[in-house]
């Protein structure tokens, strides 16, 4: 397999991680420093960097500084109707897988 030359292939790689998809819904509520993020999620610093870079880097996030301390937003409400059409899909999906049982 060759690199992701794709941007739409990039895009739904950052989404398709659990602790990014939770990063995601912390920002729904607004705006959040890195320590909210931190905190709130129990994770490492550099985990969190990390996740935070990616998502910034497809456009999911921005970033701002004051002082020494970042803030992260979503870049882009809509993101919030994909994550919902995909949890509607694989809600559907499990409904009929379970009527086979």
């Amino acid at each position: 397999m060759g690199p992701m030359t794709d941007p739409r292939s990039r895009f739904f790689m950052a989404l398709a991680s659990d602790q990014r998809l939770k990063i995601i819904g912390l920002l729904k509520e607004g705006e959040k420093g890195s320590q909210q993020i931190i905190d709130e999620l129990h994770l490492d610093a550099s985990v969190i960097s990390r996740h935070l870079m990616l998502l910034r880097n497809v456009g999911l996030v921005t970033a701002r500084k004051e002082g020494v301390a970042s803030y992260f937003a979503i870049a882009d409400q809509r993101v919030f109707q994909i994550i919902e059409t995909a949890t509607q899909i694989s809600k559907d999906w499990y409904n009929r897988f379970q009527e086979f049982f």
